[in-house]
């Protein structure tokens, strides 16, 4: 195969392919012609509509074997898988490598020979960069019939090219319809692994060739995998049928049959044919890396130049697919093979499960997940190879207590799943892989493990559906710091469905205008007063449903709309802050929870400020409020964060405190002006006598730094007592005034205020 460079060398005085000008064609009524299902066609493919153009005057008149052809033209290879996966008939394709992205020719060469498992259609290449022209390699490894610069193809070079990729697709179709064994090598590479596909298309090779010839299946195929410049006695044999099936998975070397084996080596030695009156051994050179091969049949008699002439097309287009099979041999390993363990990754679980799934219950099957507990700390701490060892580790031991036909993956990072039947899947192998060691049983162990599994009796949905039941599993065995293996129940996917759709619908309400505010009364203890309020974001559909905060404001968090509804509230309590003012209590403040995520978005301060400024509220009045553990994860940066917003005017509260992980030094330096204690320790007071003494606690803590102590949640005399009695001078909860909204809370202080 040439490509275009070389051919313009040797073709610089030829005449190039010239267009005249508009007003000197002569203009031609369009040629009518009637196709046949059986017509072949050509597909041009190019977004370059002149050219395209020209290509199709060209061909306008060109005939094959006497009959017109049919021109099909694409201006993408979107456009043209689309074309191909309708119409079998497409012979040849003219692909211009270059359209919507850089490789999109070269793309559309894969899918269709890998994904549409189309060997037959010829393909050649143009391109009007003469900068992609050197791509030998990679032309060949991907079945490429020709390669052309488009200023080189002359109208005698077009008709040339056409014709030969015509011809030769012809052969390919007939041999393909006449020997019903022969499968595409993609089919044959996809469900097979590397080794198995080349012995599946060496032995059909076997059949076919036994078969054009008329023969009992007698013979061999041999392989070098690695190029000519290995020992050919190395070759191994992939397949093998007769008398001569012992050999299979030998060296040509250890080959009992001296004639045999003399051929075959005399074959691949010359790297030619090889042919006596009884026997026949075709050599298929396959591509400049390999592998090369060297097929042996029995014959029992000469052939006749017509089944010479048959064996002659026949091995021309075996050539063409051992290259495809070694090609597709390895892509199909680096899909469905992890390259660090040597083991099946997710594409190759996805398969097998998606199979069994296929099978009606009961199928016996689970899948068992499982995921490293250290691996992500080792890795940063000591490394990434420190990681890789552990992973190599666990790999050796999820194959000593798992062997096969159990399937053991690795689906990502530090999670495996294991995919056997169902009481091999149990707790005490679990036990067995955090203890065992498969060079040093005797070792400690140092790996732990979660694990989450899945019954696929009790399982009805996809193969894809089922992994990602597994990743969520894994999460809820982490969050509960889960000790034992975490079933699947089948309610699981009606509330993970549920979620997603309330999602959904958050994402709408939020756009729709359904997120509000409610505001919970800040109560001053020693006068009864109001003080401020928290504001509390709401969801209400139009129908008037509301949804808990409990429900939708985790969800927030996890798909990342908190931020924008965050926002959102920041507005809605200025407006109320305005209303306050307006109604005659511009001394009443309001407070605002900011999230991790908030905080985390790079202008946040300044989008604060800002929006603070824009309704002129007062900064003393609006207060910013974050969770201990906010304030205190990435320190550095929040610190200097909460600095800028102090320093602006506005007070900080650390919500929730005790329930967090404070350094003490840390809080010290906080720009915080109010710790906010946690319900939960406000409803101990009442509960037992005895149980306020991490509320006091904070109560001193508070007072010791200089701050503001509120408490939330009290829900009874008692308990509010208790505070004031204890130095703790603020306080909200429902002994006070629930949530609700602007208009209540006025009304409310203009009662308290009276």
């Amino acid at each position: 195969m040439g490509t275009g460079e070389d051919k313009a060398e040797s073709a610089a005085d030829d005449d190039r392919f010239a267009f005249a000008a508009e007003d000197s064609q002569p203009a031609r009524p369009a040629a009518s012609h009637t196709y046949s299902p059986q017509t072949p066609a050509i597909l041009m493919v190019d977004d370059d509509k002149e050219f395209q153009q020209s290509l199709k005057l060209a061909l306008d008149n060109f005939e094959f074997q006497g009959h017109p052809i049919q021109i099909l033209c694409v201006g993408s290879a979107t456009e043209a898988a689309r074309v191909l996966a309708a119409n079998p008939n497409i012979a040849v394709i003219i692909l211009d490598i270059v359209m919507e992205t850089d490789d999109a020719g070269l793309r559309l060469v894969r899918s269709v020979r890998e994904v549409l498992g189309n060997a037959e259609v010829r393909i050649v290449l143009v391109t009007g960069q003469p900068g992609m022209a050197p791509m030998k390699k990679s032309l060949g490894q991907l079945d490429i019939s020709d390669y052309w610069l488009k200023t080189d193809l002359t109208f005698e070079r077009l008709h040339g090219v056409v014709t030969s990729n015509l011809r030769t697709w012809q052969q390919i179709r007939a041999l393909s319809q006449a020997r019903r064994g022969l499968q595409t090598i993609v089919e044959a590479s996809n469900c097979l692994t590397r080794a198995r596909s080349l012995a599946d298309f060496s032995q059909r090779m076997i059949l076919e060739l036994s078969r054009l010839l008329g023969l009992d299946p007698e013979g061999l195929v041999c392989v070098q995998e690695d190029g000519i410049a290995h020992d050919p006695l190395a070759a191994r044999v992939v397949a093998a049928a007769g008398q001569l099936a012992h050999a299979v998975d030998r060296p040509l070397g250890a080959l009992e049959n001296s004639p045999i084996r003399d051929s075959l080596l005399q074959a691949l030695t010359q790297r030619a044919n090889i042919e006596t009156g009884t026997s026949q051994v075709l050599f298929f050179h396959g591509s400049d890396q390999g592998p090369h091969a060297a097929t042996y049949i029995a014959t029992e008699r000469a052939l006749d130049p017509t089944e010479r002439e048959l064996l002659h097309v026949f091995a021309s287009n075996i050539n063409s697919g051992l290259i495809n099979v070694s090609l597709t041999s390895r892509l199909d390993r680096i899909a469905y093979e992890d390259s660090l363990l040597s083991m099946p990754n997710a594409n190759a679980l996805l398969r097998a499960l998606a199979a069994i799934l296929e099978a009606e219950a009961p199928r016996g099957r689970s899948l068992l997940f499982i995921e490293l507990d250290q691996y992500s700390a080792s890795c940063l701490s000591l490394g990434i190879e420190q990681g890789d060892l552990m992973l190599q580790k666990m790999a050796k031991r999820l194959r000593a207590v798992f062997p096969a036909p159990t399937m053991v993956a690795r689906l990502h990072g530090d999670t495996f799943a294991i995919l056997g039947q169902s009481a091999l899947l149990r707790q005490d192998h679990i036990n067995e892989l955090e203890s065992l060691d498969a060079e040093d049983p005797t070792h400690p162990p140092f790996i732990s493990v979660r694990a989450a599994s899945l019954d696929l009796d009790s399982y009805a949905g996809s193969a894809r559906g089922a992994m990602e039941i597994g990743a969520l599993l894994l999460r809820r065995a982490q969050s509960r710091g889960a000790i034992e293996i975490l079933a699947y129940e089948p309610e699981l996917e009606a509330e993970t469905s549920q979620r997603f759709t309330r999602s959904r619908d958050l994402y709408r309400a939020l756009h729709g205008n359904e997120i509000s505010i409610e505001l919970q009364a800040q109560v001053d203890l020693r006068s009864g007063r109001i003080i401020g309020a928290e504001a509390l974001a709401r969801w209400t559909r139009p129908d008037g449903t509301r949804i808990p905060p409990g429900e939708f404001i985790p969800m927030a968090e996890a798909n990342g709309l908190i931020v924008p509804i965050g926002r959102q509230v920041l507005h809605l309590a200025c407006q109320a802050l305005e209303r306050l003012r307006a109604g005659g209590f511009p001394d009443i403040s309001v407070a605002v929870n900011v999230s991790p995520l908030q905080l985390g978005q790079r202008n946040f301060m300044q989008e604060f400020i800002a929006t603070a400024r824009d309704y002129r509220i007062s900064p003393e009045l609006l207060e910013v409020e974050i969770t201990e553990t906010a304030a205190m994860g990435d320190y550095e940066a929040k610190g200097q964060l909460l600095r800028g917003l102090r320093d602006a005017g506005f007070p900080i509260a650390i919500d929730d405190f005790g329930t967090g992980y404070s350094s003490l030094a840390h809080l010290r330096s906080m720009p915080a002006t109010t710790l906010k204690i946690d319900r939960h320790f406000v409803s101990e007071i009442s509960a037992n006598s005895g149980e306020h003494m991490i509320a006091d606690m904070i109560i001193g803590l508070g007072r010791g730094l200089d701050m503001q102590v509120l408490a939330e949640g009290v829900e009874s005399q008692e308990q509010a007592q208790w505070l004031l009695e204890h130095s703790c001078m603020q306080a909200q909860g429902y002994f006070f005034a629930r949530p609700e909204p602007l208009d209540a809370f006025i009304q409310r202080l203009s009662i308290v205020h009276a």
